[in-house]
């Protein structure tokens, strides 16, 4: 495998933390790999968007 230059690692750094928020990334992956979807979320999850509904109704 060829090497590649630091110039080219750091380019391609900037990048992927570019993708990593975006959705489009997780979806392709998840596609790409026949990933399953979680349908359920986690207790911590439901507790945490629990929080931010009463946040925002405050």
């Amino acid at each position: 495998m060829a090497e590649i230059d630091k110039a080219k690692q750091k380019v391609i750094a900037e990048v992927v933390r570019r993708w990593i928020p975006s959705e489009v990334i997780p979806n392709y992956l998840r596609n790409l790999l026949n990933l399953p979807v979680e349908r359920e979320l986690s207790a911590k999850q439901k507790y945490l968007l629990e929080e931010l509904d009463r946040a925002d109704k405050e």
